[in-house]
């Protein structure tokens, strides 16, 4: 699987979370680390130097909502 499709399904999988699980960039951490854990599937076929939980929380952090100033 290339790495885009890989993305792709990580950010699908991501995006599959509520949205209470989704608003820190320490969720997307911990989100990096359990996806390479629990669905070593999603990554098969991508070097794992290529592919580690700092690739992932990468790829998450746009997607996290930014705090909006007070």
């Amino acid at each position: 699987m290339a790495q885009l499709d890989v993305r792709a399904h990580i950010l699908e999988e991501w995006f599959r979370l509520p949205e209470s699980r989704r608003r820190h960039a320490t969720d997307a951490v911990a989100f990096a680390f359990r996806i390479l854990r629990e669905r070593p599937e999603l990554c098969a076929g991508v070097a794992r130097h290529q592919l580690e939980a700092e690739w992932i929380a990468t790829w998450l952090l746009p997607h996290i909502p930014t705090a909006e100033p007070n």
